[in-house]
């Protein structure tokens, strides 16, 4: 007797070429030594006394049944097919130890069967091999009570035996079923466990990689290929250092190395790695050595492509420490380049100059006003650009905001000193600019520049100097360049401390006004007056105004300040009513005024408040500041003609105004600025503008004023202009307000 061999057959084979295949298998050739087994033990008597023949025939039975059942359904696990296999080749056995008369004692034959159909078929056979075991015994048994099998054990001892048999043999293989079952599971586990990992690694962004310990490529994962772009047989036996960047193979190097020393801990490395077309890409890189694993053999490196985190990191670094609108260095690197300028200039002092330039666009706020805030955009580009373009590539040009940049120089740049190099940035400057855009704009420019150089204990200090003398520059009139003095620092001590009072000021009532008379140029009579802000300070005494009223515009004071001259010259002006002086008042009102969503309403509230009539009261409005946003201003404008007041553009001819602007502008009057007046004597220029000004507010039905009135030549040019009104020190300084009263009175008896 045998157990059927672990050989497969195909269903669809034919059933007579699957019987010849099993009949040839090597271990049929165990049933003639079976055969030849059985006569022996038949001739000693010790199995039962049949027929020799008769159990000849039920070996050979038996192995023909096998054979056909095998060639039949092969190695079904599952319906019925399966359980006629098991049938059969458990009737096999059965038979054959039932047929020699020790039934009830080798039936423990049928739990090896079971266990061996168990082990090429899984726990799926555990009930038939029960149920087919339990009925050959039960066969057999009952063959034996009736005679027709031989038994060489009594009764009732050969029924008691195939109980207890039946019931180890049960026991036995539901054992051995629960194991099969415990071990499919853990199979399937472990198979569907590789399968997820296979996938994870398959589809995974991230790249694995094992090489040896000497780094040689062993296993690439398809990420390899999908992101560097090499097969995988084509990169075996090169190594991981062949792929890396030349500047990253010692990191490399010190990565594997510490993974080999501190084994099996991960160890992390940024690196770049070439791909086929020859791009770096970045790749951050965690190493592992599982050389002592087995199954790995090897160090196991997970790289992460990270180009794009890094190309991030890159722009936000250069966003960091660079100006966004210009793309110069701001103030963050320019402070650290001044630190290593002063650091080279001390290595190599005394021969090594350095130097710090301020630079700052003088009248850029009237182009931003003017053209907006899109085109002023576009100057200063082309300022950084031209700026840029003149210097040194050692050189170091910045900006700081607004219309400030600053210009680092060393060695040969200021070797023949500072001053030429600012003399050719204001040179280069003052050349028209053309703004993309505004190209039928030629734009004219001119800068003011600080200077300091010399060692300084930091870059802060070096710049804040530069600074200095940069407001230096500005005081003497603009476009210049001014060389830092140490003198110069306990002045702009002196301006911040004047700054730090004028926050108090207001409240402590050290604000009050003067008037400038306004008069009708052709009867020369006066006719209104001009309110003027001063400051008396409590230890300056009378601060002028271009000293503190600068200060008021950039901290917002002006808003309430302005609020407070409003009110005091329309107090003003209806004191004077009452006393019979019809006067215009007109009061100077700052562009953050005119923006300010009160205004209007303190306007309103200063008029009726002291029962002045809107028309007594002109507000005046430089012409930059009515350009800075023309939609917006218009509209202002319209609001306040409709509460009644007079409207002038102060300081016309200076700004960027177009005739077109000017129609829809509803104002009343046009102030022709100082500086005209001025050279009317020395320039014929100046004297045809004025005659064309005259003309234009004629044109347009608007009065005309002119300012800064001095000189006698200077008023009779202007009544031969026939200009209406005029104002300066020819009439009268600006008075207080008895003064004004005296003033009025001296004139009305002259006249």
């Amino acid at each position: 007797m045998q157990t059927r061999p672990e050989v497969s057959s195909p269903r669809s084979a034919n059933l007579g070429s699957a019987a010849l295949a099993r009949l040839l298998h090597p271990i049929n050739l165990a049933v003639p030594a079976v055969a030849v087994a059985f006569y022996l033990l038949w001739q000693h008597h010790l199995i039962a006394r049949i027929p020799y023949w008769t159990i000849l025939a039920t070996v050979l039975v038996a192995e023909a049944a096998s054979i056909f059942a095998f060639a039949a359904w092969g190695e079904e696990h599952t319906g019925w097919r399966m359980w006629a296999l098991v049938g059969v080749d458990l009737s096999v056995i059965g038979a054959v130890v039932y047929a020699i008369g020790w039934g009830p004692v080798f039936a423990i034959a049928l739990i090896i069967g079971a266990a061996d159909i168990m082990r090429r078929s899984g726990s799926a056979v555990m009930k038939p091999a029960i149920v087919f075991s339990c009925l050959v015994i039960g066969a057999g048994q009952g063959g034996i009570a009736i005679g027709l099998v031989p038994s060489l054990i009594r009764q009732p001892l050969a029924q008691g035996l195939a109980g207890l048999e039946a019931a180890a043999l049960v026991i036995t293989v539901a054992l051995l079923g629960w194991f099969a079952i415990g071990r499919e599971r853990a199979e399937a586990e472990l198979v569907h466990r590789e399968r997820r990992f296979s996938a994870l690694v398959t589809n995974s962004a991230d790249i694995l990689i094992v090489t040896s310990a000497e780094g040689e490529l062993r296993y690439t994962s398809p990420a390899f290929e999908r992101l560097l772009g090499y097969p995988e047989a084509q990169v075996q036996g090169l190594t991981l250092a062949e792929f890396v960047h030349p500047g990253d193979v010692s990191s490399l190097e010190a990565a594997t190395a510490a993974a080999r020393d501190s084994r099996q801990v991960i160890v992390q490395e940024e690196l770049r790695m070439r791909r086929a077309d020859g791009e770096w890409l970045w790749f951050e890189a965690a190493f592992t050595d599982l050389v002592s694993d087995p199954d790995v053999n090897g160090i196991v490196a997970n790289l992460r492509d990270i180009t794009g985190r890094k190309d991030a990191e890159e722009r936000l670094a250069h966003a960091a420490l660079h100006d966004p609108l210009t793309g110069l260095p701001n103030r963050t690197l320019i402070l650290d380049r001044a630190e290593q300028m002063l650091s080279r200039a001390r290595r190599a002092h005394p021969y090594y100059p350095a130097a710090a330039l301020f630079v700052d666009l003088d009248n850029f706020k009237d182009i931003n006003d003017t053209l907006g805030h899109e085109a002023g955009d576009r100057f200063l580009q082309a300022v950084g650009q031209r700026l840029a373009g003149v210097l040194r590539a050692s050189d170091t040009v910045g900006r700081l905001g607004g219309d400030e940049f600053v210009v680092l120089a060393e060695g040969l740049s200021v070797a023949a000193g500072p001053e030429l190099v600012a003399q050719r940035i204001q040179d280069v400057l003052r050349e028209p600019f053309r703004v993309e855009g505004w190209s039928g704009i030629p734009l004219m420019i001119t800068a003011s520049i600080g200077i300091a150089c010399g060692d300084r204990a930091s870059a802060q200090e070096l710049l804040r100097d530069a600074d200095i003398a940069l407001y230096k520059a500005k005081a003497k009139g603009k476009s210049r360049c001014t060389l830092f003095e140490p003198a110069m620092q306990s002045a702009v001590l002196d301006r911040l401390s004047l700054e730090m009072d004028l926050r108090g000021a207001l409240e402590a009532e050290q604000f009050f006004l003067v008037y400038q008379p306004v008069f009708d140029l052709d009867k020369v009579n006066i006719c209104g007056v001009e309110a003027l802000l001063r400051w008396q300070h409590p230890t300056r005494g009378v601060v002028a105004p271009d000293e503190f009223i600068p200060s008021l515009e950039e901290s917002g004071l002006i808003l309430e300040v302005g609020r407070w001259v409003l009110f005091q010259a329309c107090r003003q002006a209806a004191d004077w009513h009452r006393l019979g002086h019809r006067l215009i008042m007109s009061v100077n009102v700052s562009m953050r005024q005119l923006e300010s969503d009160s205004f209007l309403e303190d306007l309103a509230e200063a008029l009726s408040s002291n029962e002045l009539d809107p028309g007594a009261l002109v507000v005046e409005v430089t012409e930059t500041t009515l350009m800075r946003d023309t939609e917006a201003t218009i509209r202002r404008l319209h609001m306040l003609k409709k509460i009644g007041v007079l409207v002038a553009i102060d300081d016309f001819g200076t700004g960027y105004s177009s005739l077109a602007y000017l129609r829809q502008f509803p104002v009343d009057a046009l102030k022709i600025d100082r500086s005209f007046v001025a050279s009317m004597h020395d320039s014929a220029e100046s004297t045809a503008l004025v005659h064309t000004l005259v003309q234009l507010g004629r044109t347009l039905g608007l009065e005309t004023l002119a300012e800064g009135i001095e000189e006698h030549w200077q008023l009779q040019n202007l009544q031969r202009e026939h200009c209406e009104r005029g104002q300066g020190f020819l009439f009268s300084r600006p008075l207080e307000p008895q003064a004004i009263e005296a003033f009025l009175s001296e004139h009305n008896a002259l006249t």
